[in-house]
């Protein structure tokens, strides 16, 4: 409940009214615009465990988080889905404000057993360095391999994995 009333004075910040929200799904009118509305769907964080959500490795991680989410039917997913979680150590909310398309791109032609219309998953840790990985369906040797980090970074930040450029990118709103 904080997280959304984070997110909806967030979006009340940067110039938008809501004109619908319901489920978890919002439609946002510019101020200014009544002709341009962005279809918004807030996915909150449900509590993680350590055993099956955490790192394997002994990977620090400061946040995890979990998402169960229903993939809407082709045609009626919203612009922009954004994924929000607490974070305990800087007492804020993180976003994961991630386009439609880049999502189905990720996750849908990746073969991983995503349907529309079905409900899945989604795990992601936020590294103390800022970095945002999908360890969804993580093998502990895919974590060793994909998230230890080396002299020239982790293996998993030039793939799909890394959702980094996703993290607080309010200016996918106003872009829309």
């Amino acid at each position: 409940m904080i997280l959304k009333m984070e997110f909806e004075k967030k979006v009340t910040e940067l110039g938008y009214i809501f004109s619908s929200h319901r489920g978890g799904f919002y439609i946002l009118q510019a101020e200014n615009e009544s002709n341009h509305s962005i279809y918004i769907q807030l996915i909150e964080s449900q509590p993680s465990k350590e055993l099956s959500h955490g790192s394997k490795n002994g990977n620090d991680i400061q946040v995890v988080g979990v998402f169960e989410i229903k993939l809407p039917p082709d045609g009626q997913e919203p612009d922009l889905f954004i994924f929000t979680f607490g974070h305990p150590f800087k007492k804020q909310a993180e976003y994961l404000i991630i386009p439609k398309e880049e999502l189905k791109r990720r996750f849908l032609n990746k073969n991983l057993g995503y349907e529309l219309g079905k409900s899945v998953e989604i795990i992601f840790w936020l590294m103390p360095d800022g970095f945002v990985y999908n360890t969804t369906h993580l093998s502990i040797e895919g974590e060793w391999y994909y998230l230890s980090k080396g002299t020239y970074g982790r293996m998993a930040d030039e793939t799909d994995m890394n959702y980094t450029m996703f993290l607080n990118s309010w200016r996918s709103i106003m872009l829309r």
